[in-house]
């Protein structure tokens, strides 16, 4: 079962996400904001999903932090946020997508597939 790792300061949203994730076969955990994740407190999953406006540390640095670091380096980090203008920082960032709010729970997990099974085929080659 793949793990996807999500951060967002708003509850509903992470309840939202659990949800949605747990129900299309993913085992998920979430976080209220990014620090733990740049204290490298957690068993890296095959995914992050990470809110661009964290408490604490900004989602957009959380994903530098993620991606500067070797263990968590080449797995997909996704962006989300109420911002369109966000997708460009995203990408800036070193994210490997950008999912603006409300999204589609279909978009959402056609996103996920994507990037999981890109990470499976970097990892077989």
């Amino acid at each position: 079962m793949k793990q996807i790792i999500i951060a967002d300061d708003d509850p509903a949203i992470r309840d939202i996400f659990q949800l949605i994730l747990a129900r299309a076969g993913y085992n998920v955990t979430t976080y209220s904001d990014g620090e733990i994740l740049m204290s490298n407190a957690f068993i890296p999953p095959d995914l992050f999903i990470l809110d661009k406006q964290l408490s604490g540390a900004d989602g957009l640095q959380v994903c530098r932090y993620l991606k500067d670091n070797l263990t968590t380096q080449n797995t997909p980090v996704i962006i989300i946020s109420a911002s369109p203008y966000v997708a460009k920082f995203a990408e800036e960032a070193g994210a490997d997508d950008f999912v603006e709010k409300p999204f589609r729970t279909k978009q959402l997990l056609e996103l996920l597939e994507k990037h999981l099974n890109k990470s499976i085929t970097q990892t077989v080659l």
